[in-house]
């Protein structure tokens, strides 16, 4: 049953996280799949550049916290012999002494990335490492978002029938929102989605990243429509002239809403907004 009726926009902007996948699908997919496959993703991609890059910002990072345990990189004043990790153990392994440097090597950051997780640092390279072990599960088919199924229908038919222009805003980074929209339990929506946003055009409770996001679309604030399940985020795109529907599916959470924002439409499912 049609709960919300709106003028047909030209742009419907979104976030995935609790507006097209369940929030905790962070929580209870990504995170426990990290935990098991990390030291797989080192091991079967140590000689990549991607996953040295990696490395290294972990072992900045690990040089500028007292407590953690050190990923020794080598440097111009060690000799090979010295160093846990030369650059001969970054390449493929060809000999017994590099398969044990590579194997050290990965010791010394998978024992980093387990102090990360028990002591809950959250530091920038971390989260990178977090996310090319997510993107090649993504890339191997070991993972996929569960999306809901009314959002898969219904953004397809607003994009197929309707031509309305899709774009993601997200909190977390856009280059991850393109993988995890890539396979879905409904196949790859970056096929309707017109392109992806994050908070490197502003921070989400400003309006003015609204204002930015409406130019960068070509698109005037009051043709877009903003859906979301944060009523702080629906209230600075409504302050900056945006047009916004709150998609709110439990009932606490609508009752939590109203106490921000009671001008602001609130929708159970995607399939309750109509646009005429």
């Amino acid at each position: 049953m049609v709960q919300v009726k709106v003028k047909k926009p030209n742009a419907v902007l979104f976030d995935i996280a609790g507006t097209v996948a369940r929030e905790s699908f962070v929580e209870k997919l990504l995170i426990p799949y990290f935990k098991v496959a990390y030291r797989v993703y080192l091991e079967n991609n140590w000689s990549k550049p991607e996953c040295a890059e990696a490395v290294k910002k972990l072992a900045e990072a690990a040089e500028k916290d007292s407590k953690a345990p050190k990923i020794q990189m080598g440097s111009s004043k060690k000799n090979n012999s010295q160093s846990s990790v030369s650059s001969s153990s970054m390449k493929s392994p060809s000999t017994t002494v590099s398969r044990n440097r590579k194997k050290d090597a990965i010791e010394q950051v998978c024992r980093y990335i387990q102090y990360c997780m028990d002591n809950e640092k959250e530091t920038k390279a971390y989260a990178f490492f977090r996310f090319q072990v997510w993107f090649d599960g993504y890339d191997r088919n070991k993972l996929s978002t569960p999306v809901y199924s009314d959002v898969a229908i219904t953004v397809q038919r607003w994009k197929n029938t309707k031509a309305i222009k899709l774009y993601i805003l997200s909190n977390g980074w856009a280059e991850a929102s393109r993988k995890f929209m890539s396979k879905t339990s409904h196949g790859d929506l970056n096929l309707v989605i017109d392109d992806h946003f994050d908070t490197s055009i502003g921070p989400l409770l400003n309006p003015e990243t609204f204002t930015k996001v409406a130019a960068k679309i070509g698109q005037s604030l009051a043709d877009v429509i903003f859906l979301t399940k944060s009523a702080e985020q629906g209230k600075a795109a409504k302050q900056a002239g945006m047009n916004v529907i709150l998609v709110l599916t439990h009932g606490p959470a609508v009752d939590q809403a109203l106490e921000i924002c009671r001008d602001i439409p609130i929708a159970r499912t995607f399939t309750d907004i109509e646009f005429v």
